[in-house]
């Protein structure tokens, strides 16, 4: 008899964000040998997508629907509340079912619902990995200037349940070695205890034909949310004062700071500097058109981790430019690749004088940087690479 999985996707498909896609992967793998159950929410990422949902089709696994209070928007009450209220009824679902569970993935909306999950999965001694692709409570402080006694008191609040269920997961998957080391340090686990699997995307998306670009134009592209954590503002700012002729910047997604950076855009006037829509289907293509991507993540927020859109924007084989941390993941990767520039985070001046440096660079070497980055990602950043390593560990556990 096959043994039983129950995967817990705080998003999954039809969402198009990198979670969903990466349990669905993983959804997918497991059920060739497994039984597999997925209980997942109501769709609702990215904001302001529409989904007309009746559910996965021909899929050689089960999805449960869970009719849990949903909240899309960034606010800090209602994704608590979000988190609790699909915590509670995926641990109803398992104390339901907990005789036909044989191991948990615990990957919804942290803290509160994996805390939850954890509790009910000790509960009936069923063992469980984790993922995290952001760490909790450090994450809700990220962006924002609390008081020191404000910060003191989220983490006294929350940091004793991440200890929780990070310490009786069987393994937690982080996305980085800085991640790992970090969680390692400030949870006091052995490093073992964590596994380092870098985000994947299918290489097979990336197989576009490049697009030729005007001669003598320099198209920048940022591609991915627009929130407080992706620095949108900065990026326009950098590029606007950089005034490098002939140049565009593209800046495509959605997020609740959107129409802050395209009201800016009007005030500066800056007519380089247009907005887009693009669905998940079609950011390769979108991807290619680019001669050079740009990222900025806030300092606090970019160094343990590597950033989906990073993935991304390497294996379309493009140079990047990151306004990141200097001992971040994404620094790391962009000089073991040798395929950018990274300046320092929240800085305009910095970040205006990486836009200057590729302004003045020539074309064979921002081709070769793109060379360099798809290389390096069909090494170590694709589904192919990472999700034979993920199987792996419900193997271990299983067999």
């Amino acid at each position: 008899m096959k043994k039983k999985i129950l995967i817990i996707s705080a998003v999954f498909p039809p969402e198009q964000v990198t979670s969903a896609l990466l349990n669905f992967d993983m959804a997918k793998e497991l059920a060739r040998q497994y039984d597999v159950t997925v209980l997942r929410p109501y769709p609702t990422r990215p904001i302001g997508m529409k989904f007309d949902y009746d559910g996965l089709k021909d899929e050689p696994f089960k999805t449960v629907l869970i009719e849990s209070y949903t909240h899309p928007e960034s606010k800090l009450v209602g994704r608590m509340r979000e988190s609790v209220s699909f915590g509670k009824k995926c641990a109803q679902y398992i104390e339901q079912h907990h005789n036909d569970i044989d191991f948990i993935y615990n990957g919804p909306w942290q803290l509160f619902a994996v805390y939850i999950i954890a509790r009910v999965a000790v509960k009936y001694k069923i063992p469980y990995l984790m993922g995290v692709q952001d760490i909790y409570p450090e994450s809700i402080l990220t962006g924002h200037n609390y008081p020191k006694i404000v910060q003191m008191a989220v983490k006294a609040l929350f940091l004793p349940m991440d200890k929780y269920y990070t310490s009786h997961a069987v393994k937690v998957r982080t996305i980085s070695q800085e991640m790992a080391s970090y969680m390692s340090e400030t949870r006091h686990l052995p490093i073992e205890h964590y596994i380092v699997l870098d985000n994947w995307q299918n290489e097979e998306d990336f197989d576009v034909k490049p697009k030729r670009k005007s001669e003598g134009t320099l198209v920048f592209t940022y591609v991915g949310s627009i929130n407080v954590h992706s620095n949108v503002e900065i990026i326009i700012r950098a590029f606007n004062e950089a005034s490098i002729p002939n140049s565009y910047l593209r800046i495509y997604g959605g997020g609740n700071k959107k129409e802050q950076c395209v009201k800016l855009v009007e005030e500066l006037g800056a007519k380089n500097i247009t907005f887009g829509m693009v669905s998940r289907e079609k950011v390769p293509e979108v991807q290619s058109e680019a001669d050079i991507l740009v990222l900025a993540l806030p300092k606090g927020n970019g160094g343990l981790c590597l950033p989906s859109k990073m993935t991304s924007y390497m294996l379309s084989g493009k140079p990047i430019l990151a306004s990141v941390e200097a001992n971040s993941a994404t620094v790391r990767y962009i000089e073991e690749a040798q395929c950018g520039i990274s300046v320092e985070p929240d800085n305009i001046e910095s970040l205006k004088e990486g836009f200057l440096r590729f302004g003045r660079m020539n074309d064979n070497d921002i081709a070769q940087m793109g060379y360099n980055s798809k290389s390096f990602a069909e090494k170590h950043l694709t589904r192919k690479s990472n999700l034979p390593k993920l199987i792996a560990i419900f193997d271990e556990y299983l067999q």
